[in-house]
């Protein structure tokens, strides 16, 4: 890797980067919105400031579309980390690591709280030093039976919503519901094995926590709010302060 494909990866993300920070929120957060690049260069550019172990994860996936968004999430990542840092380092010294139940942080900036979410067309990044937060996105255009997926996995009022929306607006409605409840999630440091029922949610007359883990502070803990701007479904629920 050298610095000259750090400060072009660097100034592509910088170019195409669109910050979605809910208005309600510029005090507590950031978050950043950068669209998937059809473009080879791109994501081989991107492959240039990832780890060994990055880009070998890269090369076993499937499909080549699969391989390029590795890539390209990984290194817009390393972009959010050096904003959030405030720092002109190359993107390949930007190491972030995990936690035990797979949440990134930066171990410059152990108090910071990050997340971040990926579908086909887009990457959603985020940041708090003063709350636990997560963002998820999804690719609302996806085909699946939304009604039987959300009896299995919503709450009983959740699953009314999604069955009386109308025929067109009801994959949204899905969306919505799931994309909150991965975000909700990401805020306390846990995945989809801690379960979607952990967390239900209001859509109207704006996102709102309607239950919570009580060991998390109940649904008063939690701010929850839709992001405009993506073309997908894209959720961010903040809880603190930590």
């Amino acid at each position: 890797m050298t610095r000259h494909n750090s400060d072009r990866i660097n100034d592509h993300f910088a170019a195409g980067t669109r910050d979605l920070t809910p208005t309600s929120v510029c005090h507590a957060a950031r978050v950043l919105y950068v669209p998937v690049s059809r473009d080879p260069e791109i994501s081989w550019l991107c492959a240039s400031v990832l780890s060994d172990s990055e880009r070998q994860r890269a090369d076993r996936l499937a499909s080549e579309h699969d391989k390029a968004q590795f890539k390209q999430r990984r290194a817009f990542r390393r972009f959010c980390g050096a904003t959030a840092l405030g720092s002109s380092r190359p993107l390949s010294q930007i190491g972030f690591e995990q936690t035990e139940n797979g949440r990134p942080y930066l171990p410059d900036l152990p108090g910071v709280w990050f997340s971040f979410s990926a579908c086909r067309f887009g990457l959603l990044g985020a940041w708090s030093s003063t709350h636990g937060i997560g963002v998820d996105l999804e690719d609302q255009t996806r085909e699946l039976e939304a009604i039987e997926l959300a009896r299995g996995y919503f709450s009983a009022a959740e699953s009314i919503a999604v069955e009386e929306a109308a025929s067109p607006d009801r994959l949204r409605t899905f969306f919505q519901f799931w994309s909150l409840k991965e975000a909700a999630l990401k805020s306390i440091g846990e995945g989809l094995p801690f379960g979607l029922d952990a967390f239900e949610f209001g859509l109207l007359p704006r996102p709102h926590v309607v239950d919570a883990p009580a060991e998390h502070g109940g649904p008063a803990q939690f701010d929850a709010h839709t992001i405009d701007g993506t073309g997908g479904c894209a959720a961010l629920v903040i809880r603190g302060p930590t």
